[in-house]
């Protein structure tokens, strides 16, 4: 036994050894391959380009797929430092929230983004919070890098703290460098709302001198950031908010001079007291598009004149109708592209809506058989003259051969419609 023993040890003793030589064996064969491919990728063509050019294809990637720099930096060691040492790949943030699981690696992937983006790069972070979650981490990493901030989206769900916290990590910021800001919160049953549009800034108090685009919406129209003169596009969400004064809704349009595009969602403005004198337009030479949906009101006409009234509808070239039952005495002489979205016009409607937009050359409406067929009565006036693009939605099966009917005549009156476009729906309908 003491024999057998001796023999076992010494086996034991050269299996040990064995296994350490192709432990070694193996790391030499690891190492000679991984020299082996790096010679291979640096003969590859790709590789001989310069790093500038070879970054900017990365970025060229990142247009078509987002998580692109993710994907390159485990190619190679060299696509990886390239990937690592070029901040714009790491400059577009984008984090969904959506369970407690997910907040430290989403957290971990906001500090990442912004330490690869930094500290000269500006960058956007698109923020979607889906659920009753804590975001303030998210929001103090966001705050603590404002002052490169040139995108910032946030959207919240279903947290009735929402606003609080929006407020407190936003208050006092300074965002230089911000120009576009959009800020969504959605209606919480328990949420402490303040349901006022505040006519002082309640964040970014420091100022945003850059700030061009401007959407709040949700709950979050309350959150009013400084108005700059150089806003360019202003969205004004009053679903969930009590009604504006009238001076408190021309005096925020009149602080954005170079208006360009304006939309009004919901929105409720109360009539100027009886005998006041009659407001002025207001002086916004830039406008030119227009997107209004009329809030659901026993008094339509009383708010949309409030709203409308202030407005130079006179140089709307772009015009988007929701929700709407009558235009009454509105006039839009110049708008050229217009969009219906579940406009329930009446018989008596129609021949206000054709006279109210002359030069209509582009409309895109969900289907509207009343509208269909006065653009196919025949004679003089012809009825939008210059109309040649028409885009359905929602076509119905009944209104396929009055759309031919109307094609059909139009073409025989000589303003034919050049150009008619279907969803999905009204592809299907129409070619059944």
């Amino acid at each position: 036994l003491h024999a057998l023993d001796s023999h076992l040890d010494s086996l034991r003793d050269r299996q040990a050894l064995l296994l350490h030589q192709l432990e070694q064996v193996n790391a030499d064969i690891s190492m000679v391959e991984t020299k082996r491919a790096r010679i291979n990728n640096d003969n590859m063509l790709i590789s001989k380009l310069p790093p500038e050019l070879l970054s900017h294809i990365f970025l060229s990637c990142q247009k078509e797929f987002h998580a692109f720099q993710i994907i390159a930096s485990q190619v190679c060691s060299r696509w990886r430092e390239l990937a690592y040492g070029t901040p714009l790949l790491w400059a577009d943030i984008r984090i969904p929230l959506e369970h407690s699981s997910h907040i430290s690696s989403r957290q971990h992937k906001l500090e990442t983004y912004l330490s690869r983006s930094g500290p000269s790069c500006l960058f956007a972070a698109r923020i979607h919070i889906r659920s009753n979650l804590d975001f303030s981490p998210f929001l103090s990493l966001i705050a603590s890098h404002i002052s490169r901030c040139s995108h910032l989206s946030i959207s919240v769900l279903k947290h009735p703290k929402a606003c609080l916290l929006l407020r407190e990590y936003l208050e006092s910021l300074q965002a230089s460098q911000l120009n576009f800001l959009a800020i969504h919160v959605d209606w919480a049953d328990s949420g402490p709302y303040d349901r006022i549009m505040s006519n002082v800034p309640l964040i970014l108090k420091g100022g945003a001198p850059s700030l061009t685009s401007l959407q709040l919406t949700g709950i979050a129209s309350g959150l009013r950031p400084p108005i700059s003169s150089g806003i360019t596009t202003l969205h004004l969400d009053g679903v969930y908010m009590l009604d504006l004064t009238v001076f408190d809704y021309r005096n925020i349009l009149a602080a954005t001079p170079s208006l360009v595009n304006l939309s009004l969602r919901g929105l409720k403005v109360d009539q100027p007291a009886a005998g006041m004198k009659e407001l002025q337009t207001l002086e916004l030479p830039q406008l030119r598009s227009l997107r209004f949906r009329a809030k659901d009101t026993d008094h339509p006409f009383t708010y949309n004149n409030s709203l409308l009234t202030a407005l130079p509808l006179n140089q709307l070239q772009n015009l988007v109708l929701c929700d709407m039952d009558k235009l009454w005495l509105f006039d839009f002489p110049n708008v050229r592209d217009l969009s219906l979205y579940a406009c329930n016009f009446g018989i008596s409607d129609i021949g206000q809506l054709m006279l109210a937009f002359p030069s209509v050359a582009s409309l895109t409406l969900e289907s509207a058989s009343l509208l269909y067929m006065a653009l196919s009565i025949e004679g003089k006036p012809v009825w939008w003259p210059n109309l040649r693009a028409l885009r359905v939605r929602d076509l119905a099966i009944n209104d396929v051969p009055i759309l031919l009917r109307m094609a059909q005549r139009r073409a025989q009156m000589n303003h034919p419609v050049e150009v008619v476009g279907f969803d999905i729906t009204s592809r299907r309908r129409a070619s059944s």
